[in-house]
């Protein structure tokens, strides 16, 4: 939840009326991240973004999603892997405040994030460009490996476009949550009352998590 919420805390209050795509929707984030959209009461459309190989449908998905009782309106767009989607995405993106794009091959075990980039980038690229076209204006949060690479290269592309560089985010407040368990379970301190600040990135011989910065934290033996 904590990923939606930093991606939503983007906008000024108060924002109605969302628009959200979630490319990758159908996925095993995507899907609970979907139904967390749906329930934001800031949210009044949400699309359902995967590819038509997807092990679960993103049409199902969707109609899942779409019994939620809030006023989200929920559709799907399910596309062939080889499409792109700057030529088969502008019903989904047209119009979208946020595209939240938790897409992409995941590490395997032993594998390393470098590993990954040349086809994450690819898969980001098909995405970050179709919006661009379709809805420059929206802020496009990714939840792509290697956040510390994609994101850097997407950004150029975005700024090729003309567009503001801003509007291109990673999501790795997961670090934070991570760091915020760890604390809780050292020292018994409630969850709420723990805010444990990372820096460095969102890679495992840069990630800083500033447990100086958490009173709870402080005497946790190094």
């Amino acid at each position: 939840r904590s990923w939606l919420r930093s991606a939503l805390c983007l906008f000024p209050l108060p924002l109605f009326d969302m628009k959200v795509c979630v490319v990758g929707g159908a996925g095993g984030i995507g899907q609970p991240l979907c139904m967390l959209v749906a329930m934001d009461p800031r949210v009044t459309e949400l699309c359902v973004y995967d590819l038509t190989i997807s092990a679960v449908p993103a049409e199902g998905v969707a109609a899942d999603i779409s019994h939620i009782n809030t006023r989200c309106k929920v559709t799907s767009c399910a596309v062939d892997k080889d499409a792109k989607a700057v030529d088969v995405a502008e019903t989904a993106l047209t119009n979208c405040n946020l595209v939240l794009v938790p897409a992409g091959m995941p590490r395997k075990p032993g594998q390393d994030r470098k590993d990954l980039l040349d086809i994450n980038c690819k898969i980001a690229f098909n995405v970050v460009q179709a919006c661009a076209k379709f809805c420059p204006d929206a802020v496009v949060a990714l939840i792509v490996n290697p956040v510390n690479s994609v994101v850097p290269a997407m950004n150029e592309l975005w700024l090729k476009a003309g567009l503001s560089e801003k509007k291109i985010v990673g999501v790795t407040s997961l670090d934070c949550v991570r760091a915020e368990k760890f604390v809780h379970e050292m020292t018994g301190t409630p969850v709420d009352a723990i805010n444990i600040p990372v820096v460095g990135g969102h890679a495992g011989t840069t990630i800083l998590p500033l447990f100086s910065q958490c009173p709870a934290a402080k005497n946790i033996p190094a």
